[in-house]
């Protein structure tokens, strides 16, 4: 049943349109289990009712037409219930709905199973049978098992239907992603595609066939001189035998093979993509049904030809293209080099299929003030190229192809948002000071968008947080001392007197280096922070020493030690630290030199840290929350993770409870402490962690401003009135009710729709 299984959903799958890989599921699903009939119905939640998508047994007629109530029927009751049916008598169930035009008066056995893709119900699939029974618990687990598979790929299939109508139609398409960067974009998408799949590519004709005959025979071209070339490269290292391989490649890229076939794609209108795309899934397809292991093998050969065709034909296109002027950037996964190739005036937002808005990448967004969304539905994105989009990073929405009437609402509220950012500006040499004259420290987030940071010395009060690995990203190795040297003294004499505390190499996780790969199969809790710099003490040595040799006759660095877990992890730390200073002081050997022994300080990112903070207290100096690991820990939520990205949320009561218990340690043992989570960078974060007794706030350039502008019009009394209820709260929706009253009843509504 398991290769029976594969078989459908592969086949679905390889379907260019909706409508046929329905035909297609309906049809093998009713072979596979050896019944009469089989539909599917598709959720229309803009008119509340199911529509009859595909059927093999019902009324040809019916379908695309035919719907019935989210309340009404078998097939309503499935979705309400959100489980399978199975019953021997459908008709005589008291909700059975009689339906003259569907024809299935003659069917008794009724075995129905709900569609559900992250919590949402997409239809329902249906299998009847004129003889009387119930259908085994084989057959019912075969039908649920395959409704589970098939969940994403009708998904994606909905979405792509949904664009395929809006080009049709010239209708605004929305996609929903999670809100990350705040911030509205109105321009024209870029895709950009780091690793092409075919499954990236959608199906489309095109008119010019010419043109498109013309782009798949430079594509081989080009993909017969990679071949060429890696065999040439290889000659002298592998068997003669081994390089056959590259005759075989060469022999399938002929005209009498792959490019027969593409060739009748192309004369029947589909585009080079598309024909490709059918012909490569087919062969894989045939391939893959083969019992002979050896010929099973070649569908992996044929793939990889078929995706260097591709590639070529891709670099062919992008070659002729510029950034539009407003671009929005597409892509599968974010990456840094992806944001720097976009000249800065012209990147205007980024939409992102994987990762999450607390991401390093959406981070980065965020300190470049791009506004971004993250997690939208996996779909072809070629299909968003070239496409006027506006994109709402408030509400996490994508609009495609807006009409005038919405960009000029949009083009309003963009206004509104340049208003705003003006009031928050008008206030930046004010102190933060409350109205009952409470100080805060308002700090930087700094190290991420290493190309304009120099201006915003001006606007903070130091900084928290320095990231010192965007510099080690930049490079195409391990930077020398010297190079380290130098970066950490520009940072510390911009930011001089105030301080920068300046946190160790912290790798892992989302955050990689090129020249150093680390490969692990659950990185976040793997191989991170402080556990490479003291597996490696010769790069931790050498930052070490660079940081102070930058800082003499400064003074202002503070060091933190990232990610650490275990009492050990501090003490070797500040071995290699002590070790680092005394070494430098026999190295210069000036009695007239003063060397700046620097405060060290702790990350307070995992679970354990939290109640090991009393012991911790007698060995570090100051310690600082980083708010956006904590609460992925606590709530054991990966934050790249867009099936869970949801259920990220630093206001749930749990990781209240912990940080106000953080600042309560913190006061009873006299440790200095800060949180420098993105957290702090949101008006509702900062009034929370105020009332806590946090009075060192680090955050994002754009959140300084902002958070200064709400703190200046409160009181303390009033902020801790608000966490006392929110910390007695259970769920996270009862503390953004709290929250949202609040900030409407002291006149802080017009921030409500324009923050995360």
């Amino acid at each position: 049943m398991l290769a029976t299984l594969r078989s459908i959903v592969e086949s679905v799958a390889q379907q260019p349109t909706l409508n046929e890989a329905l035909t297609r599921f309906v049809f093998m699903v009713k072979e596979a289990m050896n019944t009469e009939c089989c539909s599917i119905y598709f959720a229309d939640y803009s008119q509340d009712h199911f529509i009859l998508m595909a059927s093999d047994g019902l009324n040809p007629e019916a379908i695309g037409h035919f719907n019935v109530g989210f309340t009404e029927g078998l097939v309503g009751l499935v979705a309400q219930r959100e489980e399978p049916i199975n019953i021997a008598h459908a008709q005589s169930h008291p909700r059975f709905k009689h339906a003259p035009e569907v024809n299935e008066e003659g069917f008794n056995a009724f075995l129905s199973v709900p569609v559900v893709h992250q919590r949402k119900v997409l239809g329902v699939i249906v299998v009847q049978q004129r003889v009387a029974r119930v259908f085994s618990h084989d057959e019912e687990s075969f039908l649920i098992t395959l409704s589970a598979q098939l969940a994403s790929q009708l998904a994606h299939a909905e979405i792509q239907s949904l664009l395929t109508h809006e080009a049709s139609s010239h209708q605004t398409s929305v996609l929903k992603g999670v809100s990350s960067t705040p911030g509205i974009a109105i321009g024209e998408a870029f895709v950009v595609l780091p690793k092409l799949d075919f499954s990236s590519v959608d199906s489309q004709k095109v008119a010019d066939t010419p043109l498109q005959r013309e782009l798949f025979l430079q594509a081989v071209a080009a993909t017969r001189q990679e071949f060429h070339i890696l065999a040439n490269t290889l000659s002298e290292h592998i068997p003669k035998e081994a390089l056959a391989v590259f005759d075989v490649y060469q022999q399938l890229l002929d005209a009498r093979s792959l490019g027969l076939q593409v060739e009748r794609q192309l004369s029947d209108g589909w585009c080079a993509k598309s024909a490709l795309k059918h012909v490569i899934e087919s062969l894989v397809s045939q391939f893959n049904e083969m019992h002979d292991p050896y010929i099973k093998e070649r569908a992996v050969d044929v793939k990889d030809i078929g995706l260097r065709v591709l590639h070529h034909l891709m670099a062919t296109e992008h070659a002729i293209k510029v950034y539009p002027e407003n671009t929005i950037l597409v892509t599968q996964t974010l990456s840094p080099s992806m944001l720097a190739d976009i000249p800065k005036e012209r990147l205007k937002g980024v939409v992102s299929v994987q990762g999450a808005a607390n991401s390093h990448a959406s981070i980065l967004t965020r300190a470049m003030g791009v506004p971004a969304i993250w997690g939208i539905e996996d779909i072809p994105l070629l299909q968003l190229d070239g496409k006027d989009m506006i994109l709402d990073a408030y509400s996490g929405r994508l609009y495609i192809s807006p009409s005038a009437s919405l960009r000029k609402e949009y083009e309003q509220l963009r206004r509104q948002d340049s208003a705003l950012h003006d009031k928050f500006e008008a206030e930046h040499a004010l102190a933060p000071v409350t109205l009952d004259g409470e100080q805060m420290s308002l700090l930087l987030n700094a190290g991420l968008d290493l190309s304009t940071e120099q201006m915003t010395a001006h606007y903070c009060d130091g900084v928290g947080l320095y990231r010192t690995e965007s510099w080690f990203m930049q490079k195409g190795q391990f930077p020398t001392q010297s190079e380290q040297e130098k970066w950490y003294r520009e940072v510390l004499s911009r930011y001089h007197p105030d301080p920068v505390v300046m946190r160790t190499l912290d790798i892992g996780g989302d955050k990689v280096l090129e020249y150093f790969d680390i490969q692990e199969e659950n990185p976040f809790l793997g191989w991170r922070g402080i556990r490479v710099s003291l597996d490696h003490p010769e790069i931790f040595l050498d930052q070490i020493k660079a940081m102070i040799k930058a800082n003499v006759g400064l003074g202002n660095l503070r060091i933190m030690l990232p990610m650490v877990s275990h009492t050990d992890e501090i003490d070797e730390a500040l071995q290699l630290i002590e070790q680092a200073y005394f070494e430098l002081q026999e190295e210069w050997a000036d009695p007239f030199l003063l060397v700046d022994k620097p405060e060290v300080g702790v990350m307070l990112e995992v679970p354990s840290s939290v109640f090991l903070l009393k012991d911790w207290a007698v060995k570090v100096d100051f310690c600082s929350v980083g708010s956006n690991d904590l609460t992925q820990y606590l709530l054991a939520v990966d934050r790249n993770n867009t099936q869970v990205a949801e259920l990220f949320d630093p206001y749930h009561p749990s990781v209240l409870r912990v940080l106000n218990q953080v600042a309560n340690t913190c006061q009873d043992v006299e440790l200095p402490f800060s949180l420098c989570g993105e957290l702090g960078g949101e008006p509702e974060g900062a009034i929370l962690l105020m009332a806590m007794g946090y009075r060192r706030l680090s955050m994002n350039i754009l959140s300084l401003n902002k958070v200064k502008w709400v703190l200046r019009r409160l009181r303390v009394k009033d902020m801790e009135t608000l966490l006392t209820e929110c910390l007695a709260q259970s769920s996270v929706k009862q503390v953004h009710r709290l929250l949202r009253s609040f900030m409407i009843k002291h006149g802080f509504s017009e921030l409500l729709y324009h923050s995360k």
